[in-house]
């Protein structure tokens, strides 16, 4: 791809000579034939010294023997440059794999992708533009909604219903009974899952259904790779939640709500409306909305915790002066 047509896509300005890309690059690892996105000052002197073609915003100085194309933000056509270079997969063709198996009763719509070794089972319906990679599992009652992407070994368990342009990532379980249990034994779990539309979820993860209603994520929803949810959780609109999280049976998450990886919430709790939890939290007990909560296990109140800390460190400073004032009493 020329400088030139990148230049066109993304509404810059090239200057220098016209060269052919082959790839984007890091700025300690480019080199000639490659482009360097300069999107943070601390990184321009080793991207001027790659050798690499550069994208830059209109102040950044550059020798002009280098070709750049000047942008006048750089962070807000990050998204755009990465698109011009995504090789995107391909699961499947348009229409279904002679290797898969579709159960009669089961609806495909003509323009969905099912791929290597599927079984969508009878009751089953795929919808428009879908798209169903190799060896995936779609259960009995389950709706795949218009143009969702299903990775490969996807399992979804029967009466999972998945709205438009989810996408679920490689290897995730949907509608597995959840892990309750009365008496020593397992209650049956007579519920379903449900993602509303543009909800991602990364590789790995388990949504378990519920033991009555629905273990529900809303919409525009991103959960992170290896993330376990619980059975009759819900999970409000716009939720960001990094990977190696898990959420415990009946808890409610609200709307827009930002949870760092590794947290932790236990059951029945439930976190207010644009709230924050830090990394490698531990949440027992309810948050309000809009409040950030940090400090690893039990987590705080943001200012709590930083008080609480502050504290500490008073403490030690404190503790090595009595030291001091001890041992000038024993001299």
């Amino acid at each position: 791809m020329l400088l030139s047509e990148i230049a066109q896509e993304i509404g810059g300005r090239l200057e220098g000579p016209d060269l052919e890309i082959e790839r984007l690059a890091a700025p300690d690892r480019a080199g000639p034939g490659e482009l360097v996105v300069v999107r943070e000052a601390r990184y321009l002197e080793v991207a001027l010294a790659s050798g690499a073609a550069l994208i830059l915003d209109e102040t950044s100085p550059c020798p002009d023997t280098i070709s750049r194309i000047r942008v006048p933000a750089v962070h807000q056509a990050w998204s755009r440059i990465l698109a011009l270079f995504d090789e995107r997969e391909t699961w499947a063709g348009v229409g279904v794999h002679p290797s898969a198996t579709i159960e009669a009763g089961a609806q495909v719509d003509p323009t969905a992708s099912v791929g290597a070794y599927v079984l969508v089972c009878r009751g089953a319906r795929v919808a428009a533009g879908a798209v169903i990679a190799p060896y995936c599992y779609v259960g009995e009652g389950v709706e795949v909604g218009p143009r969702t992407v299903l990775e490969p070994r996807v399992t979804l368990y029967r009466n999972t219903w998945l709205g438009a342009d989810c996408k679920i990532g490689a290897g995730s379980v949907l509608g597995v009974v959840g892990f309750g249990f009365q008496n020593g034994e397992r209650l049956p779990h007579t519920g379903r899952v449900v993602l509303e539309d543009g909800v991602e979820l990364g590789a790995n993860c388990v949504v378990q259904r519920s033991v009555v209603g629905e273990t529900r994520i809303g919409a525009r929803s991103k959960i992170g790779d290896l993330t376990d949810i619980g059975h009759n959780v819900q999970i409000g609109k716009g939720v960001v939640m990094v990977g190696s999280s898990a959420i415990g049976g009946s808890s409610v998450v609200g709307d827009d709500v930002l949870m760092g990886g590794w947290v932790v919430l236990s059951d029945h709790v439930r976190i207010g409306k644009g709230a924050r939890l830090t990394g490698g939290s531990g949440i027992s007990k309810d948050v309000p909305p809009g409040e950030t909560w940090a400090g690893g296990i039990p987590a705080q109140p943001l200012r709590k915790h930083w008080r609480r800390l502050a504290v500490l460190d008073w403490l030690a400073t404190a503790e090595r002066s009595l030291r001091q004032f001890l041992k000038e009493l024993q001299k």
